[in-house]
């Protein structure tokens, strides 16, 4: 009788378990970027090392997108759960201003990280008549896609420049617009690089050299006087990217990565030890140049009183960065 209790009871206690379902993982959608662009294939890279390194605990899913206005916009409601932003379009946001004025001022966000700074590449093809952005006047020129950061950027300059009237504009994706160049469709190629290249112009240029247009001094003061979040720079010859053999003036701004704030605190503490941990993040940094100059350098935020999330701050003050106590905040 014993042994059948004992035999009744284990049985029991082996059903009561069988029903209990085990701890799901957190899923998390991680907001990439336009197919042609430097973002996607990053962020594919970065959720392909969080679900190796983390599916016990969590699911990353790489959602691909607009660009940046489209993935500050939706970590602001939650529909994406981490993302990467231009300043641009995280302040605007973070303020409720311009692109952002109708939505109002979101702060349901943090930021994790300082992914790098990125420049502004105006292209043509090397063998082109426009040497100038005088010469633009006319032309068909692709200011990407609506909905990316790189668009507003192009926008941005044109409008500096008093040129948005002259330019027969045209809206097309990174590898649209690359297409388009190389068969003449379009004059002109505005984008965003990484720093200073872009996939879909490299890729190009090894069957057809491209060059980029330089601001004159006084345009790219025009350019940085009116939009505070640009800094004036000088593009380098690029080897990787054929017929780039001479300097360009353009600007720069710096890109941020977000989180929302359904993240729990241990799962952005977590992705960002996975990610920025030093060997895999030089393995992602082979993967894709993007994660190279990932940081906790945070004292651009003080300006602009955006905050840092408190994880983040937890584990970047681990790795010796020095984050401004006043940035740092949860919800």
């Amino acid at each position: 009788m014993k042994m059948a209790r004992l035999s009744f009871l284990a049985a029991a206690a082996a059903a009561a378990l069988a029903v209990v379902p085990a701890t799901a993982a957190e899923r998390y959608r991680f907001g990439g970027g336009p197919a042609g662009g430097a973002w996607a294939p990053a962020v594919g890279a970065g959720t392909q090392l969080l679900n190796k390194q983390l599916g016990s605990k969590y699911n990353f899913q790489n959602s691909p997108t607009g660009g940046s206005v489209a993935n500050v916009r939706q970590v602001a409601l939650g529909e994406l759960h981490t993302a990467w932003g231009h300043i641009v379009q995280v302040y605007q946001q973070w303020h409720g201003t311009d692109a952002f004025k109708k939505d109002g001022a979101k702060q349901t966000f943090r930021v994790v990280a300082k992914v790098r700074a990125q420049s502004q590449i105006i292209a043509v093809l090397a063998d082109s008549p426009i040497k100038s952005y005088a010469d633009m006047a006319g032309k068909k020129v692709s200011l990407l896609n609506r909905g990316s950061g790189s668009s507003v950027n192009c926008v941005n300059i044109f409008e500096a420049l008093g040129m948005m009237d002259k330019i027969d504009a045209r809206y097309l994706g990174f590898a649209e617009s690359g297409r388009a160049l190389g068969d003449r469709q379009i004059d002109v190629y505005c984008s965003a690089g990484v720093p200073f290249v872009i996939p879909a112009l490299t890729q190009l240029s090894i069957q057809k050299p491209v060059r980029y247009i330089s601001m004159t001094e006084e345009e790219q003061k025009k350019v940085t006087d009116k939009f505070k979040f640009y800094s004036p720079i000088t593009i380098p010859p690029q080897k990787e990217v054929r017929g780039v053999t001479t300097p360009a003036r353009s600007f720069s701004y710096d890109v941020w990565w977000i989180a929302h704030k359904s993240m729990s605190e241990q799962a952005v503490y977590d992705m960002l030890k996975t990610v920025a941990d030093p060997a895999n993040l030089t393995q992602l940094s082979k993967a894709a140049s993007y994660w190279k100059d990932l940081s906790g350098d945070f004292d651009p935020l003080k300006a602009s009183k955006i905050l840092v999330h408190p994880a983040a701050a937890r584990y970047w003050k681990e790795r010796g960065a020095k984050v401004p106590a006043e940035v740092v905040k949860g919800f």
